[in-house]
Formats: C-alpha cells, structure tokens, sequence
C-alpha cells in the first residue's frame, strides 16, 4: 500500500515520531512518501504564546464543564500559519494518510491550515499524530487535539482511522517541569515513560500501523 506522512515539526520532536512510523510501515511492507508542511514563515515561541493566551480561559472552562468542552472543540477559531507549496498538494493517489504535528493548545496553525488545502482526502482513511510536553491527559492533550482533527477531517470527506500521542519531553515556554509533576501524581510514573523511546511509545505506534493497515 502507498501511504503519505505529512508532518510539521517546529523543534524535531515531531519529525522524529514522522520517521519512526516511516520505518515501521517500510518494516510491513508498505510503499511511503514524506511530505514535510513548512510554514513560509517562522514564529517565535513568545509569538505564538500571544495567539494562544486567549484561549487558556476556555481550556478551563471546558476541563470543568464536558458540555461546553464538545460544543467549544467544535465551533473555536483555529489559527492557521502560512505553509510553503506542497510536494503532494492531491492525495488521491495514496491509499493511507497519515498527518501529524506538535499540539499547539488545540491544531498547530501550519497543520490546520494544511488541512485546508490539500486536495483528495474525500474517501481516505487518515491517521494523525502529535507529540505534546506532558504524559497523555485524555482531556488535556488527547481530546483536545484529536477531536478537532476529527472534525475537520470528517468536512473534508475523511475519516479519522487512528490517533498516536506522545510526549516529547519538552516545553518551549519552560513549563516541562509542571507536566514532570503532574505525571508523577495522575499516572505515578515519570512522564518519559510515554515519550517515543518507551515502552508505551512502542506500543502505540505498533497499534497505530496496525489500525491503518486494516
């Protein structure tokens, strides 16, 4: 089978997670081609914080209240970045599709507004990936980036087949030793044991490359 990895990584953490599943599906015998979303130009991380800080409100809104949580993961303004023209602007010709990206709060901006322009995934079976600072919080880090994934690909015609969340072990506004903290207290284990390197991480990507064979 002939499957695509679209992946926009801003510090390597993601790209690392993109060449990992790259391996694993050559290793099953699959066809893959790589394309990197890069933005046409690069934010600093304080720039990027200005654009998020609005919406920290409404994350605790949403972590108090699950109702409001579903209507807002559904109807927020996503950021989008600028990205440099594709290598495979259509993907029709792919049999799996596999997007991935850091979690910025929700969507990164380059990968949102990938989303919206590539061509071809009406029909696709897609996979997304993402890393994130902190150990895998259902609500924090899972649902509020795949869910929006999920919406936005089910508008575009696809359906999301598989998801794969890690941690990177690392923050860029230096709030790594929080999530260090909150891991040992929520799942009593230190928060690289769900970084690409572990046991977990092993796990879920075999589970991912699995469910998008299927």
């Amino acid at each position: 089978m002939d499957i695509l990895i679209a992946c926009f990584s801003r510090t390597g953490r993601t790209e690392r997670l993109a060449e990992v599943l790259h391996a694993e599906f050559e290793k099953r015998g699959h066809t893959v081609a790589r394309e990197r979303i890069e933005p046409r130009k690069r934010k600093s991380r304080w720039n990027l914080l200005a654009r998020q800080v609005y919406q920290y409100p409404l994350f605790a809104l949403g972590l108090l209240f699950p109702r409001f949580r579903r209507w807002w993961l559904e109807h927020y303004h996503q950021p989008e970045d600028d990205i440099e023209p594709l290598a495979y602007p259509d993907v029709r010709a792919f049999g799996r599709v596999c997007i991935g990206g850091p979690k910025w709060a929700v969507i990164s901006y380059p990968v949102a507004r990938y989303l919206r322009e590539v061509k071809g995934l009406r029909g696709k079976k897609v996979g997304a990936f993402a890393t994130f600072a902190g150990p895998p919080f259902e609500v924090f880090e899972i649902e509020l980036l795949f869910v929006p994934m999920g919406h936005r690909l089910r508008q575009a015609g696809a359906t999301l087949a598989a998801t794969v969340g890690l941690s990177s072990d690392y923050h860029e506004l230096f709030l790594f030793p929080v999530f260090k903290v909150l891991s040992r207290l929520v799942f009593g284990r230190p928060v690289g044991s769900f970084s690409l390197e572990s046991d977990y991480g092993r796990q879920k990507i075999e589970e991912f490359c699995a469910a998008m064979e299927r």
